[in-house]
């Protein structure tokens, strides 16, 4: 197996062990590495609720099966954890040379657990690695840290990726640098570093990273380089003008945010373009480890009288601190960007604090505080540097700004137009300008993010073809594509710019990077397997986060653009129509109304529901299909999985209610009441090719057509329920059924509201003995109501089937929601006890 060194570095700081253990080969296959590899880690490691900043909370650094090989744009690694940003997964991504640096050392990922009890840093010199003391760092600003550490251990080459002053101090944006400039930005996983009073990581490695068909692989090398240089962006743009060569284009397009989000455009951008940086700053250009593009820059910017050369700022990181808080002066912009990068904090989510208060302050919503020394204001660059360093070492405002935007706007009261989205501040597109962008933010699994699911490359791009960036139509299948495909790119490591140059249409097809996986590491992606990987990574990251209490709520946007239309520009009077958005992404995802992946599509994965206790069904026993359709949209909105298309409805429309269920509800498991008493292949034929899950027979028919229907079933992959309504004895017939094959045995109570207390009672004792006798699930159906569900849990029934408990009541969508919390609960109360 290729692209992959096999092994992982595991560190306890808490008790000062390293041990190094293999690859595991199957997460590997189903995730990749990187992103999803990692995702799974913390997925598996992690217990629900846990405070991100303690020592439970694991931080992994992860690389991909193509870093430090020849692939281009592939010197990328992956920070994960728990943020203690927006408390949902998280991962963080950053170029440079350190990923290809730990593979050339032996190493694929390094997992950190605990809390080191004083300051230390990691060294790891091929191979071999230990936990050494960092009290004679700690407190360094980020470049200083490199230089004393490469003293420390003796090595001017080594690679270093470390936490700054705001890191250390725990500031939930605080980020992680490497190579003294590219920053693991997003999501205050510096403060989880700090938090384990782990200042740096530093790399030293001489070894080889083997690729499974060395020929074929750099064929496939030669194609994609061929077509990034060959593509104007990639190959010409990019490298010429740096990523702030964006500034025009989304200006132009009303896309540009500025003064905290009020506008769509800034009318200084000439000052701060891509274009200006590179006639009066550049020095010259940068490129991480295997990249033709070269999209960094050495710059020289001025401030006090001085000239200073640093890194130069990246377009998030220029729209942030300038067009956002009203600056248009590059050079203070670049004097900010400097200021955060040896701090070590995200210059998206300090720029995007700093906007929001510069707007709250105008506004008068400071007042009363305490923490205000001075006054901020738009345009002002005095108050945005002083606030940078304020916030590293949380003084003053800074107490205030460490915090994060959305944990400041619930201090200072102005929630309304805090940009963000569950907690990780927005970057440097309007959504009301770019709907996809919008759905993009909202759905992020990691919070306000472009890079889940860039939309805007074709939006306002037109890469790879031009879509209308205020049209809804088609916008769910476009995010949900592209998040899928970026959850494996991601995964690789691989750098997104490359997505400007490598697709060609806008099914966003990964053939390039499947391809390169494929010849790189032996076993074969192809393009349908390469999107289910990333389906799969996505999805798992969505359990994580429902684990943790995220759900439907959660995907929005602030009410600043569902309320506040664009006052000018290209998308002068536009507000984003979410609930429209939301409703058709969900459905494309198989996620139910709550945004909860339903098990169909879960199992499709090879994912497991978080869920693993009694369902509902609901019975839609109407005569007519519009009503029944109506009925069963209602029940699905309110949170069944499992909708029944009755006897009745089957009867009266026939075999087209189950299309019509099938293709209104394709992730729902759809069940076709048939009651086959006769001809049990045909029928269940019929009915599996009409869309249905489950079939249901009577077990009052004969052997011979059970047989044949389980037969039927086998071969065309659907489940048979047998219903034992009017069968004399039950409790045989459960067992004779289960062995001639069926999957569900349906136990028909005949609960009736006149029937005796007894008489119930005696029903459950049956019913308890049928499943202790029976290893397929049990059902129960007949009369079932709210009061009943406690005792039919404790008798251990998988499936309760309800009918006009939910149809007939007047809004079926509140009786679904409350049958299944009391369901929930019952089962929940039954483990506890």
């Amino acid at each position: 197996m290729g692209g992959y060194v096999e092994k992982v570095l595991d560190v306890d700081l808490t008790k000062g062990d390293v041990a190094v253990v293999d690859l595991d080969w199957d997460v590997a296959m189903k995730f990749i590495g990187g992103r999803g590899y990692a995702a799974k880690l913390l997925f598996d490691l992690l217990r629900p609720g846990i405070d991100p900043l303690s020592e439970e909370n694991v931080l992994i650094f992860m690389t991909g099966p193509l870093t430090g090989t020849r692939a281009p744009a592939s010197g990328r690694f992956v920070v994960s954890s728990k943020s203690p940003l927006t408390n949902t997964i998280f991962d963080s991504h950053c170029g440079g040379s350190w990923g290809p640096e730990l593979k050339r050392a032996g190493f694929d990922g390094i997992i950190v657990r605990g809390r080191s009890p004083h300051p230390v840093y990691l060294l790891i010199n091929n191979g071999k690695a230990e936990i050494r003391d960092a009290s004679k760092i700690w407190g360094l600003e980020t470049d200083a840290t490199v230089d004393g550490i490469k003293r420390d251990a003796g090595l001017d080459d080594v690679k270093v990726c470390c936490i700054g002053p705001a890191g250390e101090n725990q500031v939930r944006i605080a980020c992680i640098i490497s190579d003294k400039h590219r920053a693991a930005g997003r999501g205050g996983l510096g403060a989880v570093m700090g938090s384990k009073n782990l200042k740096a990581v530093a790399v030293k490695g001489s070894g080889e990273v083997k690729v499974a068909n060395p020929r074929a692989f750099n064929e496939e090398v030669k194609r994609t380089l061929e077509v990034l240089r060959g593509n104007p962006i990639t190959g010409d743009s990019l490298g010429r003008y740096g990523t702030a060569f964006l500034v025009h284009l989304m200006n132009k397009a009303g896309v540009l945010p500025s003064y905290n989000f009020t506008r769509g455009f800034f009318d200084r951008a000439e000052d701060v373009c891509g274009e200006r940086i590179t006639e009066t700053m550049l020095v010259k250009r940068v490129a991480c480890y295997g990249c033709p593009i070269a999209c960094a820059r050495l710059i020289k910017y001025k401030f006090g009288g001085e000239e200073v050369v640093s890194s130069g700022p990246e377009y998030e990181s220029v729209w942030a601190l300038g067009p956002n808080c009203g600056i248009s002066d590059i050079n203070i912009i670049a004097r900010a960007n400097d200021l955060c990068n040896k701090l070590g904090i995200d210059t998206i989510s300090m720029g995007n604090t700093i906007s929001f208060l510069m707007e709250c302050c105008e506004k008068g919503l400071l007042k009363g505080l305490g923490e205000v020394d001075f006054k901020l204001k738009f345009g002002d660059p005095n108050a945005l540097l002083k606030v940078i360093v304020d916030t590293a070492y949380k003084r003053g405002l800074g107490k205030l700004t460490s915090e994060g935007v959305s944990r400041a706007a619930k201090i200072v009261g102005a929630e309304d137009i805090a940009a963000h989205v569950k907690g990780l501040e927005l970057p440097a597109y309007d959504p009301r300008s770019a709907k996809g962008m919008a759905l993009a933010y909202a759905t992020s699994n990691r919070g306000g993010c472009h890079l889940r699911a860039y939309v805007v490359m074709s939006e306002i791009l037109g890469v790879p073809r031009y879509v209308d960036p205020l049209s809804y139509e088609g916008k769910a299948e476009l995010v949900k594509r592209l998040q899928d495909v970026s959850a494996v790119i991601d995964s690789l490591v691989m750098c997104k710019y490359t997505m400007l140059a490598l697709f060609s249409t806008l099914a966003y097809e990964p053939t390039h990077y499947a391809r390169l996986l494929t010849t790189a590491t032996g076993f074969y992606v192809d393009e349908e397997e390469f999107c289910k990987i990333g389906e799969r990574i996505y999805n798992l990251e969505r359990l994580f986060n429902i684990r943790e209490g995220f759900n439907r709520s959660h995907d929005t946007l602030p009410l600043r653009f569902l309320r506040e239309p664009l006052r000018e520009g290209p998308a002068k009077g536009e507000l984003v129509d979410l609930a429209k958005l939301l409703d058709a992404y969900y459905m494309v995802r198989g996620w139910n109304y709550d945004g909860v992946p339903m098990d169909k599509k879960l199992y499709q994965l090879d994912l497991e529901p978080l869920y693993t206790g009694p369902k509902l069904q609901v019975a839609i026993d109407e005569r007519y299909l519009k009503d029944g359709l109506s009925i069963a949209e209602a029940c699905y909105r309110g949170g069944a999985e499992i909708l029944e298309v009755g006897t009745p409805l089957i009867k009266s429309a026939g075999l087209e209610a189950v299309k019509e269920f099938r293709r209104r509800f394709p992730y729902a498991t759809i069940v076709a009441d048939l009651k086959t008493f006769d001809t049990g292949w045909l029928e269940v034929e019929l009915a599996a090719e009409a869309g249905a899950d489950v079939v249901t027979v009577l077990g009052a028919t004969d052997d011979y057509t059970i047989k044949d229907a389980v037969g039927a079933a086998r071969k065309y992959n659907v489940k048979i329920m047998c219903d034992l309504i009017n069968v004399p004895d039950p409790l045989t017939r459960a067992k004779e059924v289960e062995r001639l094959g069926c999957d569900i045995v349906c136990v028909h109570m005949g609960i009736s509201v006149q029937m005796r207390e007894r008489d119930v009672t005696k029903k459950m004792m049956m019913l308890e003995e049928i499943v202790r006798s029976v290893k397929v699930p049990v059902a129960v159906a007949g009369g079932v109501r709210l009061e009943h569900i406690n005792d039919l849990v404790k008798c251990g029934c998988k499936i309760i089937i309800v009918g006009s408990a939910i149809t007939r009541s007047s809004n079926p969508e509140e009786a679904t929601r409350r049958f299944i919390t009391t369901i929930r609960g019952a089962y929940e109360g039954l483990r506890g006890s």
